[in-house]
């Protein structure tokens, strides 16, 4: 359990909190690039409890501002896109992506005004099909996260998002929890004999995997880009002689990277809106060719998180806590459907906001299962403390991060094996080597 302090200092993002404070050192995606059309509607964004809009110019250039126009605080949301900027409605102010104003027509020809106004604009990169902020000091920013999918062509990726009505910490502990597949997932996930690991989602509905173990043995490696952890499970077959290693990347400050099909990668980001709010991202790719419009037919429906069909225009989804997450009773009865709920994303997300917007950690009691979410609070609370004492961000910071080379892996070794060998194989050598 942790301390109220301890808890406050994990999840609280907003205004000067700690932990905000730090984040503001790392790239955090803020839309998706499929959001903003050139010369289009903005977008309302949120991180770190600052409410902004996101645009992409008619000529191609992309902002993010404040969501409040400098001079009387109507939302930029309405405003006209233009190629130098958005022209608030209200009363004309045409502001830009750097943070000046470019025009103030109901003032005197020889007004000074613009020139002595600056509002919130931050740095902004689009790769991968994510368009990533920087919001801390603007001066300071370094190369965002080059993960394997952002050199990909957007034919190879998919990105499946929802809000989630829950603090972000909560939120990322799911994918550090790898006993709860054996339980929530069980709709999703099935034990199969032949499997050797986890395979794609083909013309299945779920996806098979070498075990039916639900509890784990966890073992933790510190790494500079945050830890990775492997949990270890009795196989279906050869137990006397084998174990079948999954291994889950915690990579600072909010993402989860854990082992996909041979071919696939696949991650998740958990990016903090609000103290009470973060934006669920699942990014899935195929690293040699097209993905097929069946194969992305599949992810969204086994994920639940489709369009138009679990979550809304605004990425709200459809599934809450007022209609008890469209739970269905009757299929738990008929034994159809061990959570009742539709999706195995939908299922997480549902958890995390079952617990409420931040939970009480002083109320929990945790066991061995746990072991990864308690290195990740431990260091995230240590990162956090430290920056604000020192101003220097520590994970990823020490050593740069090869983003482009961070793999999960998964696999069946022998029980004389180091659980680090199902990682090898997947590592992309330089060219050097």
């Amino acid at each position: 359990m942790l301390s109220k302090e301890k808890n406050d200092t994990l999840c609280r993002v907003e205004g000067d909190a700690p932990m905000g404070r730090l984040m503001r050192n790392y790239w955090l995606p803020a839309c998706a690039s499929t959001d903003l059309v050139a010369g289009g509607a903005p977008r309302r964004v949120q991180l770190l409890g600052e409410e902004l809009v996101a645009y992409r110019s008619p000529n191609g250039s992309l902002g993010l501002i404040d969501e409040y126009c400098p001079h009387r605080g109507a939302s930029l949301v309405l405003a006209n896109n233009e190629d130098c900027g958005l022209r608030c409605l209200y009363h004309g102010w045409l502001v830009n992506g750097d943070g000046k104003v470019l025009e103030t027509p109901p003032e005197p020809a020889d007004s000074k005004l613009k020139e002595r106004v600056i509002f919130v604009a931050y740095k902004v990169h689009e790769a991968g099909g994510v368009v990533w902020a920087w919001l801390g000091d603007q001066s300071k920013a370094p190369p965002p996260p080059a993960f394997e999918f952002a050199g990909l062509d957007p034919s190879q990726i998919i990105i499946m998002r929802a809000r989630e009505e829950a603090n972000w910490a909560q939120a990322i502990e799911g994918v550090l929890d790898s006993a709860h597949s054996n339980y929530l997932h069980s709709g999703g996930i099935k034990p199969t004999e032949d499997a050797t690991a986890n395979t794609v989602l083909g013309t299945k509905a779920h996806l098979d995997r070498p075990s039916d173990d639900g509890a784990p043995k966890l073992d933790v490696e510190t790494t500079s880009y945050g830890f990775r952890y492997a949990a270890i499970r009795k196989p279906l077959r050869e137990a006397d002689r084998n174990k079948y290693i999954r291994v889950t990347l915690f990579i600072a400050p909010c993402f989860g990277m854990f082992p996909a099909a041979k071919g696939w990668g696949n991650m998740q980001f958990f990016v903090p809106e609000a103290d009470g709010k973060s934006m669920f991202w699942y990014v899935i790719w195929k690293k040699d060719a097209p993905m097929t419009q069946a194969e992305r037919d599949r992810y969204l429906d086994n994920m639940g998180l489709r369009p138009g069909v679990d979550v809304d225009e605004n990425l709200n989804k459809f599934a809450k806590r007022s209609n008890n997450w469209k739970q269905d009773r009757a299929a738990m009865m008929r034994g159809d459907s061990f959570t009742g709920i539709k999706g195995v994303n939908i299922e997480d997300i549902v958890i995390h906001e079952s617990m409420g917007p931040i939970y009480d950690r002083t109320k929990e009691h945790l066991g061995s299962s746990d072991l990864a979410v308690i290195h990740y609070r431990r260091m995230m609370i240590e990162a956090a403390e430290q920056f604000a004492q020192t101003g220097k961000p520590q994970i990823g910071f020490a050593e740069p991060v090869d983003h482009v080379r961070l793999r999960a892996g998964e696999g069946m070794i022998p029980h004389s094996e180091r659980w680090q060998v199902v990682m090898e194989d997947e590592q992309p050598r330089r060219a050097a080597e």
